[in-house]
């Protein structure tokens, strides 16, 4: 299955994001964040990304983020979350870079 960036997958019964540039499809282990859902405790801003999927208040989680076989995620019908790119891509600055 092809997978455009930003996309939500699932693993099983998790939620996933998939952060890998699909210029590195070809590369069988794709980088994904999971998806939980946002129960109103406190986020660590910037690596904890709130997130709306249909009328569901998730957040992206970039401190549980893996690389997975593109073969075990399996699509879902919401099917991305480009609306959330800056700052997704804000917070794996973060992660890496500090900033």
């Amino acid at each position: 299955m092809k997978f455009e960036h930003f996309d939500l997958g699932k693993i099983g019964e998790q939620r996933v994001v998939l952060l890998t540039n699909p210029l590195f499809h070809e590369i069988d282990a794709l980088l994904v964040a999971t998806l939980k859902p946002h129960t109103g405790r406190k986020l660590i801003t910037g690596l904890q990304i709130p997130v709306v999927v249909g009328d569901e208040a998730l957040f992206v989680d970039l401190l549980d983020m893996g690389s997975v076989s593109s073969s075990r995620i399996k699509s879902v019908a919401f099917t991305s979350l480009a609306s959330y790119r800056r700052e997704i891509k804000s917070g794996l600055d973060l992660l890496v870079d500090g900033f």
